[in-house]
């Protein structure tokens, strides 16, 4: 993973703009008595710095120590003279390490006005690094003495692994390993261990790739079984399940009480890690103490992981909670590295009800949770800013687990940033009002955004959308197992984006990605890039776009698809429209079923596991302005909701990729038309260094009527 991205490079291009900016926010450094009048009364400047006092004035000259004593020098400075209230403000942070032992934590008293931001921001492109964690200094790692934990470790180990006494710290709160994965919610990650801004693997076995779940003696609960009861989930995730493992390792191990296993139990979509309850050598069996979201399924995926014993390849590393002491086989010299251990558990910013309010060009990074959350905000900005080694997202806004998207606010934007190494995703943006279907014009835009699901492998997304009207452009997202973009409800935009190296892990799976749901319509999916996209191999595909199990209303305009394992999947859904794509060097092109006649058939009925009409029922789909916006829609219950129908698929272009799969009533009931088959590579793109680059569609148009080109030179980041 390298340091430098190419977002870092466009950033250190424009440094000299940059600081110019920055100056300008601080107005002149010497000014007649009048200026500084009218300065006092139209903005504000405070300073913050490593070697600062809150005691002091908070000047150039006299910093402030903490951002906190700035956010609260504002608000008495807002209360000395008329007019204040509405004065743009600037904290500039100069440059170093600040140790965050909890969050910054903004308030609606806390905010600027349209147009005059308070703006916290790294001075004159100094860098500001705001760090969740305590630097473990090289000094402290020793040769491990005790003889009881040398004969645990591996022979070829005891002479490398370091040892750091973290109590010697005062360090006392290691947190625990949880159950996480699919289905479950989003939980604080427990302390990681980072080394010269790498994230450390905690000791596993195999070091690399998985083992197959031998024969299931018992597969435990399936809480998915009665999702939506509470209660009856919780009793199907108290039965754990019992399998036989087919490599003997797990009974050479001393201590398995805190030997945990991360794995894709039943699906290749739904990863979870599950705690070891007993191990048997004699019948070589594993159990675990609670179940996986859909039990445990022979020849499923998985590893064992926190084990002392698989301390054998650099990198890995194992915290003993019970003595604090913390074990580390170096990467590389420890001289001089950097290393770090996070531990704050709480988000290292929060927004709450605030408007206004600017991070720019700061760093956020080493800590358990997210790096920033909005909350009821409304156009504050995280503009340029780093976001890397957390354990959850980098940025959330508002609520994106539910199609409602609550607390999202509106006008809030993610803007220019590097996000990398997080461990469950990239950015959230909710926001929005369903019933009225009024946007919220949040917006991801032109940032950096990879290696973005670490800990939580499934459906932790660089970008996920829920609510109305949110949008995301010009983003380069990369390498990642899972999924880039899942959206659900209504009139989002996705836009401009280039993605590849995605769902590199899994399978069944999409680069875009919504799903089960007649009422998420409205949004569209035009001009993105994806490419290199191949999935994990086995009986399902990893897709570019997937709109699953009978999702409606999408339109895909103007997209570029080059070695990816399917183009477009659509399972059984209405009202999606495909219109003007490339599809270039991949498996499938189009694959459009009839799912809800067949085997889904009773998931979609009255009923139904899929819920479709509890969330039909949910929204005012027959009135305005839902019965204008989705006029299909308005009497989708007495119009064969089962059907794909209306759905067009056109004017797309083909190249080396298999030919239209078209179910026949979508065929019955929609269009298919105007597509073309090319027998010669149109140049769209081409291969520069190793690297897919976009040409023209010149041959395309000359060769289609009615084909409308495509702006490529807008795709990536901007």
């Amino acid at each position: 993973m390298s340091r430098f991205s190419r977002r870092d490079l466009l950033r250190a291009a424009g440094a000299v703009g940059a600081g110019a900016s920055a100056a300008l926010i601080a107005g002149p450094a010497h000014a007649g008595t009048g200026d500084r009048r009218d300065r006092a009364e139209d903005q504000k400047s405070f300073f913050v710095a490593m070697d600062g006092k809150d005691s002091n004035r908070g000047t150039q000259a006299a910093p402030f120590a903490t951002p906190e004593k700035a956010r609260d020098a504002i608000r008495a400075w807002r209360q000395g003279a008329p007019g204040r209230a509405t004065a743009p403000v600037t904290v500039f942070l100069r440059g170093g390490t600040y140790r965050r032992t909890r969050s910054f934590t903004l308030e609606a008293q806390d905010s600027g006005a349209p147009g005059r931001p308070v703006t916290y921001a790294a001075y004159n492109g100094e860098q500001v690094r705001l760090v969740g964690g305590v630097d473990l200094p090289a000094t402290g790692f020793e040769a491990v003495s005790d003889e009881a934990i040398r004969n645990r470790l591996p022979a070829g180990s005891r002479d490398i692994v370091r040892e750091f006494d973290l109590k010697a710290l005062g360090i006392t709160d290691y947190g625990q390993i949880v159950q996480t994965g699919y289905g479950l919610p989003r939980t604080v990650t427990p302390p990681e261990l980072f080394f010269n801004s790498e994230a450390m693997t905690l000791a596993r076995y195999p070091s690399t790739g998985f083992l197959a779940v031998g024969q299931v003696i018992d597969p435990g609960g399936n809480p998915r079984s009665v999702l939506g009861d509470p209660d009856k989930m919780a009793a199907e995730f108290a039965k754990g399940a019992t399998f036989k493992y087919t490599d003997p390792r797990p009974s050479t191990w001393t201590d398995t009480s805190d030997v945990w296993m991360q794995g894709y139990w039943f699906y290749e979509w739904a990863d979870g890690n599950l705690q070891i309850k007993a191990i048997d050598p004699a019948a070589q069996t594993v159990s675990t103490k609670t179940a996986s979201m859909y039990s445990v399924k022979a020849g499923q995926r998985y590893y064992y992981y926190n084990v002392l014993e698989e301390l054998d390849s650099p990198g890995e590393w194992y915290l003993d909670r019970a003595t604090g002491k913390l074990y580390l086989y170096p990467p590389s010299d420890l001289t001089g590295a950097s290393v770090q251990l996070s531990l704050l558990a709480d988000p290292m910013a929060v927004l709450n009800g605030c408007s206004n309010v600017t991070f720019s060009n700061l760093t956020f990074e080493g800590s358990r949770g997210d790096g920033i959350v909005i909350t009821d905000g409304t156009s504050n900005t995280v503009a340029d800013c780093t976001l890397r080694l957390l354990g959850g997202r980098a940025v959330t806004i508002g609520d994106t687990s539910v199609s409602a998207g609550p607390h999202g606010g509106s006008g809030n934007e993610v803007r220019g940033c590097h996000i990398q190494a997080t461990g469950q995703g990239g950015i959230a943006l909710a926001g929005g009002d369903r019933a009225t279907l009024t946007p919220a014009r949040n917006r991801a835009v032109g940032n950096e955004i990879h290696d973005y699901s670490r800990l939580q492998l499934t459906y932790s997304p660089a970008v996920e959308l829920a609510g109305v009207g949110n949008h995301v452009a010009n983003n380069h997202i990369y390498d990642a197992p899972h999924v880039a973009i899942l959206f659900r409800g209504n009139d989002h935009v996705i836009e401009y984006n280039e993605i590849n190296d995605v769902v590199k892990e899994t399978n069944d799976a999409g680069a875009i990605y919504a799903g089960r749901e007649w009422t998420g319509r409205g949004t569209v999916i035009r001009y993105n890039f994806l490419h290199d996209i191949v999935g994990s191999g086995g009986s399902h595909f990893a897709s570019g776009v997937y709109l699953d199990d009978c999702f409606c209303g999408t339109t895909a305009f103007g997209n570029i698809f080059y070695k990816v394992d399917t183009a477009f999947q659509v399972g059984g859904g209405r009202d999606n429209v495909i219109r003007n794509n490339i599809m270039l060097s991949s498996g499938r092109s189009v694959t459009l079923d009839e799912r809800g006649l067949n085997w889904a058939a009773a998931n979609v009925a009255p009923g139904g596991a899929w819920g479709m009409y509890d969330m039909l029922a949910a929204v005012p789909y027959q009135e305005e302005p839902w019965r204008s916006r989705y006029p299909n829609l308005v009497n989708i219950a007495d119009d064969q909701p089962a059907y794909p129908k209306y759905d067009v698929v056109e004017y797309n272009a083909l190249y080396t990729v298999a030919a239209l799969s078209i179910a026949p009533s979508a065929r019955t009931y929609g269009t298919v038309d105007h597509n073309l088959t090319l027998t010669a590579d149109p140049g769209v793109v081409t291969v520069v260094d190793g690297k897919p680059a976009l040409g023209n569609d010149d041959l395309i148009a000359a060769q289609l009527p009615g084909y409308q080109r495509i702006p490529m030179k807008r795709i990536g980041l901007s």
